[in-house]
């Protein structure tokens, strides 16, 4: 069976693309305005002649215009569809978070991260038409409540192709939710899965976006997800990372006790994972500094040691493209 509102998306989607109204289309295909908006809506499909008009017009076989293609199903990559969102976290109980998905909700901090992104002057904006720009497959990884770069990726190219994945499913559907009304794209998708377990084939995505969620990992966590981006990553794709570290000199350059001290409460202090990224296997990596602040101008718990300790720490704001 067809899905009117599937198509209607996907039509909407290439019209955009071709930088016509909908006026201008049913001019072309000799059809009225009210006819385009209907199938725009998911409300009617177009006649057969109609169809293959626009077949020709948009430069994509019928076949494409009427079938959902789902990438993680195209992917064999399983999973199970919930609120239309793949979940593969499986049996994983996730039921402590459910208070933290409430917050999100009733406080709409999805929107409010929306509407930050699109304002000007907004960081990232450049990775986001990085990203864009570099087309293909996007993987959003931990996206969260702020979605990562995907809102940046968005605002570059609404109709960008982008798998938004969150651990928690909550989170991942309250963004399809959003997004279904703010853009009705067709080139979104959605999926609950761990990112140091990433349950889709090798060399499946052009770009894997993570806006500190490796760095955010712990231990062998941050080497497990450094591994599966690079292995879900096509040959010549990019991992676009953002991290917040301490450098490695400043920690050197600490009193041995105070070093040690650090070391034993925050073994992942530095969070510069440069090493463990070349490790991973990426070819080349392109750092971008875009920010930096103290431990004195911090309120997180590694800040609040370090004052306790006496020492104020440079933190660097990072931009790695990691290409494999």
């Amino acid at each position: 069976m067809i899905d009117k509102i599937h198509f209607g998306k996907r039509a909407g989607s290439l019209r955009r693309k071709l930088g016509i109204t909908q006026t201008e289309l049913a001019e072309r295909l000799g059809v009225t305005p009210q006819a385009v908006s209907k199938w725009e809506v998911g409300s009617a499909l177009p006649d057969i002649e109609s169809l293959l008009a626009l077949s020709h017009l948009f430069g994509r076989s019928v076949n494409t215009l009427l079938e959902d293609e789902d990438p993680m199903a195209k992917m064999n990559a399983g999973g199970e569809m919930r609120d239309g969102v793949r979940i593969f976290t499986g049996e994983r109980d996730l039921s402590g978070f459910d208070s933290f998905v409430r917050h999100i909700v009733r406080n709409q901090i999805i929107p409010e991260s929306w509407e930050r992104a699109n304002q000007p002057g907004r960081p990232f904006v450049s990775v986001g038409r990085r990203i864009a720009e570099r087309g293909g497959m996007i993987l959003e990884i931990g996206a969260g409540p702020g979605g990562g770069f995907m809102p940046y990726v968005l605002r570059a190219d609404p109709e960008a192709s982008v798998i938004v994945s969150d651990l928690l499913p909550g989170i991942a559907a309250e963004w399809k939710r959003f997004l279904d009304r703010a853009l009705g794209s067709p080139n979104l998708w959605y999926a609950a899965c761990d990112f140091t377990a990433l349950p889709f084939p090798d060399d499946s995505f052009d770009t894997v976006s993570d806006c500190g969620g490796i760095v955010n990992t712990i231990g062998g966590e941050r080497k497990d997800a450094l591994r599966e981006a690079y292995r879900v990553l096509k040959p010549g794709g990019a991992l676009e990372s953002f991290g917040v570290f301490v450098p490695r000199e400043d920690l050197a350059a600490l009193p041995d006790e105070i070093r040690s001290a650090l070391a034993a409460q925050y073994p992942d202090a530095a969070g510069d994972l440069y090493a463990e990224t070349l490790l991973a296997g990426f070819r080349r990596i392109d750092s971008e500094v875009v920010g930096e602040t103290c431990t004195d101008k911090d309120d997180s718990g590694f800040a609040e040691g370090c004052r306790a300790l006496g020492v104020n720490l440079r933190r660097i704001a990072c931009v790695r493209t990691c290409v494999k």
